[in-house]
């Protein structure tokens, strides 16, 4: 089938350069319309289920909400994990399902679980599912400031929550917006105790009277008047506090009692759990979160254009700062950095080419492979909503220069056929369309298995799991797509190219001569291999123990999961001790804030403390999140030393730095913003918080570990009430009317919700702020029977202060208790986790608990293991492959022994570019110098192995099958078959690895730039074993072939120079070669 396509193309030439040129055409029209983001869409399958429980202790929370919520959704099709959290006032459930599993169908079912967990919740608490946001997350913050004071923080907050953000949220692509800081405004009844006695009144009556303030009812309408239908309508709406003040509450000694009598009615400044502000100073800040799938820097425009439209009607001394953080920053630098190294390659790919060639024509037929083979890719990533990204991107540069290696093969095939054909006299001279048919068809077999090889060894890759799998499938894609693209390119264009361009002369009056570096690498080369050849067996051996060494010296080495990213944005976690009040956590961050800004390189720095009314973390009062972002051209392990040292001088307070997205991957891997994360499992909340703080204590003082956190499982003072049933029966109270009394009294009842325009203003009864400042007001808290008795809250209970939990975790219906840590600068992931295991496990087993290792590393050996499973697979698939294309199965391991040269030069290359570096890590082993720092091969790394081991095998076949023509077609003798079929194939083994290797050099020097930080670690191992597994191919292949072909090599007769001799050769005039020994 493959010989008639070839035949179809040099026929039809002009039909299939046309189809080309479409191709390449439609993919520059499509292009500028494909979704752009800085990483593959990532969202994990999680259902979130938020439950506000105003005034419910943790343990409470998880007990009367969490439980029943997660028994409802353990047990559901796809589940993988249910994870849950109980802080003060708030219970959030996520239901963490297999990758790859519907998230609509799951959140339908979720939501039908969730109807009958309402029955077993208490009355006011109403769970929802949060919107679908992607896990990029924040696309951007922006936030509202009043640099002169002109607008109060209650105005700021108003038009941020109520008008900015609905405005926001119109715009197509934004799944969320969370407004934090400032201060909310409610209409506020503050209730008088003393006034209340006064009128023989209690809380609860002011509740009810409250409710009647307010109403939306309508008057209906008068169906004919004057032959007009007029609607009724009632103004009984709320629209200034006076009005609810004139509320009658009931009539006493025949005088109406008003609200306004016995309480305050203000429009007021709700209960805070939150603050935030911008470079030191009080702002509203507001997250926007996006939908997965949506473009972001399309959705950054559109937001653009609505702070253009919004700017100029802000509120008098509003200042709204759109670039507080924005996730485009990092997208544009990541994705320009990557296209440029796209763009570098193809340069040194088109200097390559010329240089061997010395043919414009044939470079120009070569280079056609890149735009086309590119163009299929685009076209494919569209269809298959890939859109363009790092990796998606990172997929094509690495194939950039394996995309020409097809093409090269076939041109060098056909032109030196060409050539040959040339050399004969006119009358023996074959029909040029047939020698480019034929010489086409001769190498065929060879790269059709070589090119289905290269594709072949990144199916591994396709069976990647969860966040990995999310990374790394679209680059495995675009790599296969583009490489059998040009496979096809190779099969129809080039021919085609060949019979227009090939016509006539073939070069200048030494047409027939190869060029110069050509013939120096072949000078070179000759002697060598005939050494080879002759010594085999040394040389076989040597190889051998320089792969032996190779795999111990990389036995040394460390593992992570990914390489860090540069986002150019710091996060850095300020967690107080738990139970520290909102004003002060405030006060300790505003301090911390105030020192970032000063560091040289920040460019902005903004804080949020405590939780915003929508956000979907669990983080108490305590905890505050500072978003430091880093200047372009600064240095940001400098500002990161800045910062480091800043929070080292902060006494009292646990702190952790990440990134933005970074924090967010390890998030919806173990939960923790945290690279590993320990889950003790047990049931003794006091035995799980014992153990938690020893095992924080063990890790404290362990070398390579930071960030060490016991997460926040801690006990805080509380003040629990304990009813006395019978004193309360005495007075007329059941528990339920007590402590709905007090649940009015303090945390207050809301009562309705007030519309006014565009805002929304929850109208909230409780008693004054300062009757509720300390516990002997709670204590003297007034209650009233039902028989008209009142008594002190202390009279019917015991109260006292007591220390309980501030938060409740479970998973799978266990409590844990988490710790968590981050790997230091100069360690890395795999040695850590065993060191911590190593520490960790018998202090849990102590305990008699249960523990799992989460987060990165987790992930990393889930990786691994598929890639060595599915990669054992993929070699037994490919050496019956080879078996086929060879015809022999001793040639097919032959081929596969190029797997392990590639290793030698892919393991160098991460043992000088990674670690403490090559001198004093070569020293530190053999125990001269400082500590042996390993260096880290990551997912990245090993993707770089299989990229390798496809092109090394390759360039075997291609020498094999070449010997195998040679004697079975031209009849040479099998010794000179490998002599001369080495010598032919040595252009084109040289000018694709060349190729493929130069083409990653951009990329390998880009490493550490944002959006090279995946792509640089696995193009410095490609390029690495390219260089060694090239070199050595050339030489051990004959020397093995020649040796399990049983080939018996000619001793070096005196007259024939030494390589030496042959070497000072090179630089003389050269003779015309002939056509065989081109």
């Amino acid at each position: 089938m493959l010989k008639a396509v070839i035949r179809f193309s040099l026929r039809y030439s002009t039909l299939v350069l046309i189809a080309a040129i479409m191709i390449v055409g439609y993919a520059g029209y499509r292009l500028p319309r494909m979704s752009v983001d800085v990483f593959p869409e990532l969202n994990a399958p999680t259902v979130t289920i938020m439950a506000e429980s105003g005034g419910l202790a943790a343990d409470e929370v998880e007990q009367y909400v969490t439980f029943p919520i997660e028994t409802a959704v353990n047990g559901m099709t796809g589940v993988r994990r249910v994870r849950s959290a109980s802080a003060i006032g708030l219970g959030i459930v996520w239901v963490d399902l297999e990758w790859g599993t519907d998230l609509y169908d799951a959140r339908q079912l979720v939501s039908e679980r969730l109807v009958t967990a309402r029955e077993n919740l208490p009355d006011e608490v109403e769970p929802f599912i949060t919107p679908i946001t992607s896990i990029a997350g924040e696309i951007m913050l922006i936030s509202l400031s009043s640099p002169d004071g002109s607008a109060n923080p209650m105005q700021l907050r108003s038009y941020g929550e109520f008008e900015l953000r609905n405005k926001i949220l119109a715009v197509p692509g934004v799944a969320q917006v969370v407004a934090i800081g400032g201060e909310l405004p409610e209409y506020q009844v503050n209730v008088d105790q003393e006034r209340l006695r006064l009128y023989d009144l209690t809380i609860t009556d002011v509740v009810e009277a409250a409710g009647g303030a307010h109403s939306t009812a309508s008057g209906g309408y008068l169906v004919n008047v004057d032959n007009f239908e007029i609607p009724i309508r009632q103004q009984s709406r709320v629209t200034r506090p006076e009005d609810i003040a004139n509320t009658i509450i009931k009539y006493h000694e025949g005088v109406p009692v008003t609200i306004g009598q016995v309480a305050e009615v203000i429009l007021g400044p709700a209960i805070k759990r939150g603050t935030a502000s911008e470079g030191g100073e009080p702002a509203v800040v507001l997250s926007i979160q996006k939908s997965p799938g949506t473009n972001t820097l399309a959705l950054t425009d559109s937001l653009d254009a609505l702070f253009d439209q919004i700017e100029p009607t802000l509120p008098e001394g509003v200042v709204l700062n759109r670039d507080v953080v924005r996730q485009s920053h990092f997208i544009d630098r990541a994705v320009h950095n990557v296209t440029k190294v796209l763009g570098e390659a193809v340069i040194i790919v088109l200097v390559v080419l010329v240089l061997f060639l010395m043919n414009l024509r044939t470079t120009l037929i070569t280079l056609t492979a890149i735009p086309i083979s590119l163009a299929v890719g685009l076209l494919m990533m569209d269809a298959l909503n890939l859109g363009l990204n790092v990796m998606t991107l990172g997929g094509l540069t690495v194939a950039i220069g394996v995309l020409v290696d097809d093409a090269i093969i076939d041109v060098e095939n056909v032109f030196r056929r060409l050539k040959q054909n040339r050399a004969f006299p006119e009358a023996d001279r074959r029909p040029f369309t047939e020698v480019i048919f034929d010489a086409s068809n001769e190498i065929r077999p060879a790269m059709v298995f070589a090119t289905v090889i290269i594709v072949m060894v990144f199916v591994p890759l396709l069976f990647l799991q969860g966040l990995e799998g999310r990374f790394f499938q679209p680059l495995a894609l675009t790599y296969m797509i583009s490489i059998l693209a040009s496979l096809v390119v190779a099969l129809t264009v080039v021919p085609a190219m060949c019979r227009f361009l090939l016509k006539g002369k073939l070069g200048g009056k030494h047409e027939d001569r190869d060029g110069f570096l050509v013939r120096l690498l072949k000078r070179a080369y000759e002697p060598s291999l005939r050494a080879a050849i002759r010594y085999r067996a040394w040389v076989l051996g040597t190889a051998g123990a320089v792969t032996a060494g190779a795999l111990l010296l990389a036995s040394t080495f460390g593992s992570s999961f990914l390489p860090s990213f540069n986002e150019g944005t710091f996060t850095v976690f300020l967690l107080a001790p738990p139970g520290t009040s909102i004003v002060e956590s405030d006060r300790l961050a505003t301090e911390v804030e105030k020192q970032l800004v000063q560091i040289d390189g920040v460019r902005s720095v903004s804080r949020r403390t405590g939780r915003a009314e929508r956000d979907e973390h669990a983080e108490p009062v305590s905890n505050s999140e500072i978003e430091v972002t880093v200047d372009a051209g600064s240095d940001r392990f400098e500002v990161r030393e800045q910062i480091d040292r800043i929070l080292g001088a902060v006494p009292g307070i646990t702190t952790m730095v990440g990134q933005p997205i970074e924090h967010r991957l390890s998030h919806v891997l173990s939960g923790t913003p945290a690279a590993i994360a320990i889950n003790v499992f047990g049931e003794n909340l006091t035995e799980l918080r014992d153990v938690a703080k020893a095992i924080e204590a063990e890790l404290q003082g362990l070398p390579g570990a930071r960030d060490v956190n016991a997460n926040r499982e801690v006990l805080i003072t509380s003040l629990p009430i304990r009813y006395r049933h019978a004193e309360l029966a005495a007075v007329g109270l059941s528990p339920a009317d007590a402590a709905e009394q007090v649940r009015e009294a303090l945390y207050g009842e809301v009562v309705d919700t007030v519309n006014q325009g565009v805002r929304q203003y929850d109208l909230v009864v409780r008693l004054a702020p300062e009757e509720r400042e300390s516990f002997r007001q709670v204590r003297d808290l007034l209650l009233r029977g039902r028989g008209g008795a009142t008594v002190r809250l202390s009279d019917v209970a015991d109260i006292g202060p007591e220390r309980s939990s501030n938060l409740i975790t479970r998973e799978n219906a266990q409590r844990k208790a988490v710790v968590s840590l981050n790997v230091a600068e100069g360690s890395n992931l795999g040695d850590l986790v065993a060191q911590v295991q190593e520490r960790v496990d018998p202090i849990v087993q102590r305990a008699g608990m249960t523990v799992s290792y989460g987060g990165q590393f987790e992930a990393q050996q889930s990786a691994s293991r598929t890639i060595l499973v599915a990669g054992i697979a993929v070699a037994l698939i490919m050496l019956m492959l080879l078996q086929i294309s060879t015809g022999s199965m001793r040639a097919a391991v032959l081929v596969m022994l190029n797997m392990p040269l590639a290793l030698i030069g892919g393991i160098a290359a991460i043992y000088i570019s990674e670690g403490g570096g090559p001198i004093a890590n070569t020293l530190a082993l053999v125990g001269i110098g400082g500590p042996y720092i390993p260096p880290v091969i990551s997912i990245a790394s090993l993707v770089g192995f299989i990229t390798l081991f496809g092109i090394a095998v390759r360039n075997g076949i291609l020498l094999i099958n070449h010997y195998n023509h040679l004697m079975q077609h031209e009849g040479v003798p099998l010794g000179e078959a490998i002599v001369q079929g080495s010598m032919e194939r040595l252009v084109p083994i040289l000018m694709t690895a060349i190729s493929a290797a130069l083409g990653l050099v951009p990329l390998a020097l880009a490493a550490g730039e944002p959006g090279s930080e995946l792509l640089a670690p696995l193009a410095i191992v490609t390029l690495g074993g390219l260089l060694t597994s090239t070199f050595l191919n050339l030489i051990v292949v004959p020397a093995g072939y020649s040796l399990v072909f049983g080939h018996k090599p000619e001793r070096r007769p005196a007259d024939h120079p030494s390589v030496l001799t042959r070497l000072v050769g090179i630089f003389r005039r050269p003779k015309t070669i002939t056509s065989k020994e081109s």
